[in-house]
């Protein structure tokens, strides 16, 4: 895992076996947790420009970053999920968000596929 390809700072939504993390970070925090690795099934480090994205397989793992320069789309759409606190059962107005953009690409019978996707901050 190379953390100096994630944003400075930003959120960090991690999925482990039998937890989830999601919190603001910066690089330097996660670069001195030794435990950080520890049974992390998929990662996601954040900010407004661009996502860091480690996910492990069975045999390796897959490394990229994704931003609008690196995802080439005819097309881009975004939805915004509203976050809520642990109990938080609806929103209120202390709710925290998350952007998902989705890049498009339409092929020569105008079929949508979604190439990829990445986090944002709101």
């Amino acid at each position: 895992m190379n953390l100096l390809k994630a944003p400075e700072q930003g959120t960090m939504y991690a999925i482990y076996i039998g937890k989830v993390v999601y919190e603001h970070y910066t690089r330097e925090t996660l670069l001195k947790d030794a435990d950080l690795e520890e049974n992390l099934l998929e990662l996601h480090l954040f900010d407004k420009e661009k996502e860091y994205r480690y996910i492990k397989k069975r045999k390796g793992y897959i490394e990229t970053e994704i931003s609008d320069e690196t995802v080439e789309c005819d097309d881009k759409y975004e939805e915004t999920i509203f976050t809520l606190k642990k109990n938080q059962e609806k929103p209120d107005e202390n709710h925290g968000q998350v952007k998902i953009i989705n890049y498009i690409k339409y092929d020569e019978n105008d079929l949508l596929t979604i190439q990829d996707y990445r986090l944002m901050e709101v």
